[in-house]
């Protein structure tokens, strides 16, 4: 990418505005940053439009003059005298494009001149009365007869863009996208050589034409994961992008796809909708080949189901690699087995892995033979013994005995025909549990009830409610990474537990009559984080990456009977996936909740109001108002029952249901329902709260639906007075209040008004969301719209790109 190589385009607007932006548009497709004159002219300061053009071309790295035979308009000699000195001698005046062109000469900034021959014919419109063409034949004569600087020369748009793109334009290329859980194991990867060597030579097998897909499959802990990464890395040079995605469910492969647009840079990263950065991220994979995509832990049919139909959608342009148990697999994906490594292999990765730490003894190598054959060579074992050897600076005997002892703890309820895995991970597990601190064990059986995901260690910060504050609970987290019961990510501020671990952990907890406990504390838990509007894009940076947990932990409570909080912990899931766009996720969490609370809750159903209105929020967003409808009613009828005709609560039932009614044209219905919730809200809260101005923004908006304009503009402005008194004037509420106004402005023909309201609107929400969001492309939508009313179609041409892009 370009984006530090700035780029300053000028030409006078009245010849060459058409031809100037298209010429821009393909700069900026190069990742070139690059302004030209209206941007800033468009500014809201106090400094001159001169001025602000003298320090950008100052600063910048090129620039490109269009030159015809126009001079363009003329700055004020008040703001032309600071620069005099700038003009070469015989120079007194110039016009803007032209002092453009001399700032460039004075910095010695790379110039590009282009300059139009008789053959240009279509200027877009007439020149201004103030153009003055003398000066423009003496720049001319200037560049050509008394200079003799480089020039090129041009008779239409297409020859233009032909010259200017064929220059030399800098391609700082992009870091290669690289998604992996962890870094390479380097020489401590025993034993796979081979397997490599045979993977690479079959993902490369028919060259341009790669194979569609190639499973490692194993049982659970013999290393397919770190496998595919050791794969990765290995062969890192071959590939343009590498990334890593769990796939153990269809949703989350869809999530982890869509959640790409971020490292790639993708404009649609910005986008709430799930479906829309899923579809940008594999546009991606099909524009730009040489890729790596490896999909983890394919273990069921529909993870399987859903792997496969994502391949369907792929056009050959990269490698696929999947890491499944199953053993049936479709004819077009290839299994490789891998195995449990070799006794030899084992053994020497337990020598070299506990090297510095371990007590050594003469004997090491045999008994670093026989630990590795008690291991069954199966990788997540290893790597636990060697942990824990390191930790406590064992020998290999002592840690072989405290292995033995563990054994009589965990036959039973670990055969491998209940788990699907050896044994020996429990052993192994059992041992290494027994050497944690207190804090660290009890850490470890709350974080079995997450999600296998990576969690963000911000969450150890958050207290657990009615549980006696234990020990720092990072230096538990310390423990566990001591252990290798958990990996740390320090550059994402993530951990991770082993899926096996969570496994056998539960099992554990169920053997000591402990599990109930430890689900309903980490419930509780779970219930203090994930907390926050998801209505509000700002929350999504902590709710994201809590949300795997956040269901993963609701889905256990819920399978134990626990209603409390989960039916509020599945609300507020399903409420992010909703203002994601991720309707049909959400659906079903609400209807769960709602189940949990109508079957714990039947005689208090002021519990079943909200789950109520959730669900029919869900189903009027997916258009099925009729089904939405009586749900808002029932919710309606319990507030009002439960806490009186005027109680906050009932305020918002009668708001959604007015949204609804409006939604379906039932204005005269919707009315009423809305001063009602409006009336409540001013009396519980006073006239100046917030939930005050969303009803006064609501019912403005339903009068301006039936052309009462003079009814609905005072509610508005109202609106906005509350809610800059109350979050203050750069908030996105404020960008809301102030995107109604303008439009109604706008609807009044007082275009004037609406414009800077507009301007101020798409300013705080850039600000407050960053450049690509939604909410930014709608507010340079309503402002081109505004500017192509006042016939500014210059200014309006880019906005409009720009919210489409």
């Amino acid at each position: 990418m370009a984006a530090d190589f700035r780029v300053f385009l000028s030409a006078v607007t009245s010849e060459f505005g058409s031809a100037r932006d298209t010429l821009a548009a393909s700069l900026r497709s190069r990742d070139l940053l690059l302004r030209v004159q209206s941007d800033f002219r468009q500014q809201a300061d106090a400094d001159t439009t001169l001025r602000k053009l003298h320090d950008y071309i100052r600063d910048c790295s090129a620039v490109v003059c269009v030159i015809g035979q126009r001079s363009g308009a003329m700055p004020p000699p008040a703001s032309a005298a600071p620069f005099a000195a700038m003009l070469p001698p015989g120079v007194s005046e110039a016009s803007y494009t032209q002092w453009e062109f001399f700032f460039a000469c004075h910095y010695q900034r790379r110039l590009s001149i282009y300059i139009a021959t008789d053959a240009w014919t279509t200027p877009d419109k007439a020149a201004p009365p103030a153009d003055r063409p003398e000066l423009q034949q003496a720049l001319i004569r200037y560049i050509v007869d008394e200079q003799g600087l480089d020039r090129d020369y041009f008779g239409d748009v297409h020859h233009l863009c032909h010259l200017v793109l064929k220059e030399h334009w800098p391609q700082e290329l992009p870091p290669k996208p690289v998604v992996l859980p962890y870094p390479s194991l380097g020489s401590l990867f025993k034993g796979r050589g081979s397997f490599l060597d045979r993977l690479h030579g079959s993902l490369h097998k028919g060259g341009s034409a790669a194979i569609a897909g190639k499973a490692v499959h194993g049982m659970g802990g013999v290393g397919k994961t770190r496998a595919a990464v050791e794969y990765a890395w290995h062969y890192r040079d071959d590939y343009t992008a590498l990334f890593f995605l769990s796939a153990e469910t269809p949703d989350k492969l869809q999530s982890a796809v869509a959640a790409l647009a971020v490292p790639l840079r993708l404009p649609a990263a910005a986008l709430p909708e799930e479906e829309a950065r899923f579809e940008a991220v594999l546009a991606w994979l099909n524009a730009n080949p040489g890729w790596l995509l490896i999909l983890d832990n394919i273990d069921d049919a529909p993870a399987l189901t859903a792997a496969h139909a994502l391949l369907g959608r792929l056009r050959g342009g990269g490698h696929v690699l999947m890491t499944s148990r199953l053993t049936q697999l479709p004819r077009d994906i290839e299994r490789l087995d891998l195995d449990v490594l070799s006794p030899g292999d084992a053994e020497a990765f337990l020598l070299e892995a506990t090297e510095t730490g371990r007590q050594h003894k003469p004997d090491d190598a045999a008994r670093a033979r026989a630990l590795a054959e008690a291991l069954g060579g199966l990788a997540l074992a290893l790597e636990i013994a060697a942990a824990t050897i390191e930790a406590r600076r064992l020998s290999l005997v002592a840690y072989q005995e405290m292995w033995q002892g563990s054994r009589a703890r965990v036959i039973g309820w670990a055969s491998p025909e209940i788990t699907g895995y050896h044994h020996v991970v429990a052993e192994t597990w059992q041992t290494s549990v027994g050497q944690l601190t207190p804090a660290g064990r009890e850490l470890l059986q709350r974080l079995a009830f997450l999600a296998p995901e990576p969690v963000p260690e911000s969450l150890l910060d958050v207290p657990m409610p009615d549980v006696a504050p234990a020990d720092d609970p990072h230096a538990a987290l310390d423990d566990l990474a001591k252990y290798s019961l958990a990996s740390r990510d320090p550059e994402a501020e993530t951990f991770l537990v082993h899926r096996l671990i969570q496994d056998v952990t539960r099992r554990g907890l169920v053997q000591a009559g402990m599990e109930r406990q430890r689900l309903t504390e980490t419930l509780g838990w779970m219930d203090a984080a994930f907390t926050g509007d998801p209505q509000d894009v700002r929350t999504w940076k902590l709710l994201t990456p809590l949300a795997p947990h956040a269901e993963a932990v609701a889905g256990y409570a819920g399978a134990a009977g626990i209603a409390e909080p989960t039916a509020d912990v599945m609300n507020r899931l399903a409420g992010i996936l909703q203002f994601k766009g991720l309707l049909a996720q959400a659906e079903p969490h609400f209807r769960r909740a709602l189940a949990i609370a109508e079957s714990s809750f039947p005689t208090d159903e002021s519990r079943i109001a909200p789950c109520l209105n959730n669900l029919a929020q869900v189903l009027q967003d997916t258009n099925r108002l009729g089904e939405a409808e009586p749900l808002m009613r029932r919710a309606l009828g319990i507030d009002e029952a439960s806490y009186g005709p005027n109680h906050p609560n009932v305020a918002i039932r009668l708001n959604n249901l007015a949204t609804l009614l409006q939604a379906t044209n039932r204005l005269g219905e919707a009315e009423p329902l809305m001063r009602r919730a409006l009336g409540i809200d001013e009396a519980s809260y006073g006239p100046d709260h917030p939930n005050v101005a969303l009803r006064l923004n609501n019912l403005a908006t339903l009068l301006q639906d039936t052309n009462r304009l003079d009814e609905a503009e005072p509610l508005m402005r109202r609106a906005l007075g509350i809610d800059e008194a109350s979050y203050g004037p750069d908030h996105p509420r404020v960008a809301i209040d102030l995107n109604n106004l303008a439009r109604l402005l706008q609807d009044t023909n007082r275009l004037g008004e609406a414009e800077p309201l507009m301007r101020r609107a798409l300013g705080i929400d850039e600000a407050s969301y960053g450049p690509d969001h939604p909410n930014v492309a709608r507010d340079l939508n309503n402002l081109a719209t505004l500017l192509q009313d006042t016939n500014r179609l210059g200014e309006a041409e880019p906005l409009m790109r720009r919210a489409l892009g």
